[in-house]
């Protein structure tokens, strides 16, 4: 009997994010560790300058992430998104801010959503062998499209309120679906008062270039372990 694939969590989309830092894919990289936090959709996302999250005049990071021109609910900069942020602005060659964040810093040229699907399963398949190599744990997860982003988001919102139905109604609506049975058929989770939408939900996580949890096995193994494949298990002491 096949395994059943599952949606990539926002855990293993931002472990991602620091093996391709360390790969030198910087815009993937950074779109893999931002995006799971927001939730906006793909096109959205790319869309999102330095000018946007950094003050050019002394490379500091905003406190949140204002679209007003775009019609888009601010977004909160935690303090592990200031710290991408802020060393990705100190370490790359940026040389328009009014360019996107997530580009090709080889050629110079913004990721496009026509080619990255394409381009995060090619480096998602390394991902997973490396993993596979080095922990001795499959990951079992579905190919990597730019709606695993927003999917990880979801599953983070509806997991912080119990999967309640109103949590269900709520994020369906806020990404756009006809019917909530839509939204539980693409999160493949089911429900179990919520009243405003939340994006700062991923907690207990590494920097972006803490890339030292690559290089140990041991300490590799215990996060992909706990965080990823048994994220949403509660762990119950043996006394």
């Amino acid at each position: 009997m096949a395994k059943v694939q599952k949606n990539w969590n926002s855990k293993a989309l931002i472990l991602f994010g620091t093996w391709l830092w360390q790969q030198q894919e910087y815009g993937h990289a950074l779109l893999c560790t931002h995006a799971p936090f927001w939730g906006f959709k793909i096109g959205t996302q790319l869309k999102v300058c330095w000018d946007d999250v950094i003050h050019t005049e002394d490379g500091m990071c905003r406190v949140e992430l204002n679209l007003p021109d775009r019609n888009i609910a601010p977004r909160p900069i935690n303090i592990y998104l200031k710290q991408s942020i802020e060393t990705a602005y100190a370490e790359l060659d940026i040389v328009n801010v009014g360019d996107s964040l997530y580009m090709n810093y080889k050629t110079g040229k913004p990721l496009t959503s026509s080619t990255l699907n394409r381009e995060l399963q090619r480096f998602a398949e390394k991902f997973l062998a490396f993993i596979k190599e080095t922990t001795d744990i499959e990951l079992d997860y579905k190919p990597l499209k730019t709606n695993a982003f927003e999917i990880a988001w979801a599953l983070d919102m509806v997991k912080k309120y119990n999967h309640s139905p109103a949590v269900f109604k709520l994020v369906s609506t806020f990404m756009g679906h006809r019917t909530v049975k839509d939204t539980i058929d693409l999160l493949e989770v089911q429900p179990n008062a919520i009243t405003y939408v939340e994006f700062d939900l991923i907690k207990g996580i590494h920097g972006l270039t803490d890339t030292e949890i690559l290089e140990n096995k041991e300490d590799l193994f215990s996060y992909v372990f706990t965080n990823i494949v048994h994220e949403n298990q509660e762990w119950i002491p043996i006394m």
